[in-house]
């Protein structure tokens, strides 16, 4: 496990936002399905145009999620969300347990 130097504020802070940004990406597709559904079925409330919002959204959140995912710790230096295959959205690191918000207290 790579130790990567936390010493400088700005950079530890920066990487900090850099996490929660695209968490907030992620999540924000997330809570988009419904009216991104809603809006296509009244628009066009047909088949087709279903499957193509859902497809769409399908790859949002594929492109998001990979995104989210590879945000690295800078704490550790490992993927934040990432512990060999599973990918788990929790409020701190899953290798070094740094919470999402310990750059508040800097």
């Amino acid at each position: 496990m790579e130790q990567t130097s936390t010493s400088d504020p700005a950079t530890f802070v920066s990487a900090m936002r850099l996490i929660r940004r695209r968490r907030k990406y992620f999540f924000f597709t997330v809570i988009c399905y419904m009216p991104a559904m809603w809006l296509a079925n009244k628009i066009s409330p047909t088949f087709s145009s279903m499957a193509t919002t859902f497809g769409i959204w399908v790859v949002i959140l594929f492109i998001t999620a990979l995104y989210s995912a590879l945000a690295r710790c800078p704490r550790c230096g490992n993927y934040f969300h990432m512990h060999g295959m599973s990918l788990l959205y929790l409020r701190h690191c899953l290798h070094c347990q740094l919470h999402i918000t310990d750059d508040k207290a800097i």
